[in-house]
């Protein structure tokens, strides 16, 4: 299931406002909300792309959400109306997410932040952004992949058919700078819910099996899944 950045800022926009003091009661979304977190190298995308058309939900993956961004911010009128649907009290939430200087390009996450948030009541999987901190947590399956550093610089050395030492090192740097984010990013949102609800080593699972371990857990916690 894909659609434009343009259908999709429109599909957030008429999904209506983001009711925060709803999501946080416990009331049930229409679709799946599940949140991704990972390793690099440790099959995210793959098992996002298989776990969304399972759901029979968008995927939003970086460059996606890369492209929302733009849009909304290209158009002064959707921004608008989409600062109208997350409502003041997400606005409230943000000024302290964002309110201390270090965190690189402040604009573009406190755009990307409105968005993720807009986006919550149609459902989705989420990959990265350190969404799992953003949304609530009685809505949002969290999940978290990983993987050994041997495993994953593997995987990397042979999608980019780079030497295993040069795949390492890549693996390393990549997973410093996204614990570095997400360390940021709690440290701003004092709300923010710590933990996943489930983590899976993909030494041991293929994007395959990991997305049915995924579908099993959330219906043991309770969520929505195709049958």
């Amino acid at each position: 299931m894909t659609h434009s950045p343009l259908q999709i800022v429109r599909s957030i926009l008429d999904a209506g406002r983001y009711d925060a003091d709803k999501a946080h009661s416990g009331a049930s979304l229409l679709k799946p909300l599940v949140t991704v977190s990972r390793y690099y190298g440790a099959a995210g995308s793959s098992t996002s792309g298989l776990l969304a058309e399972r759901l029979g939900v968008q995927l939003y993956d970086k460059e996606l959400l890369n492209a929302i961004v733009s849009q909304a911010r290209e158009d002064k009128q959707l921004l608008s109306r989409l600062d109208e649907r997350v409502g003041s009290l997400v606005d409230d939430i943000l000024h302290s997410f964002f309110s201390k200087k270090s965190i690189t390009s402040e604009a573009y996450f406190r755009y990307m932040a409105k968005v993720i948030l807009g986006i919550a009541p149609m459902g989705g999987v989420i990959v990265g952004r350190a969404a799992h901190l953003l949304l609530p947590r009685k809505e949002t399956f969290r999940v978290r992949l990983e993987g050994s550093l041997e495993t994953c610089a593997k995987r990397i050395a042979k999608q980019k058919d780079m030497k295993y030492d040069k795949a390492e090192k890549l693996v390393q740097e990549s997973n410093k700078e996204r614990e570095k984010f997400e360390e940021q990013v709690a440290k701003r949102f004092p709300r923010a819910e710590q933990g996943f609800d489930l983590v899976i080593n993909t030494d041991r699972f293929t994007p395959e099996q990991s997305v049915e371990v995924i579908l099993v857990a959330m219906g043991q916690a309770g969520f929505r899944v195709p049958e």
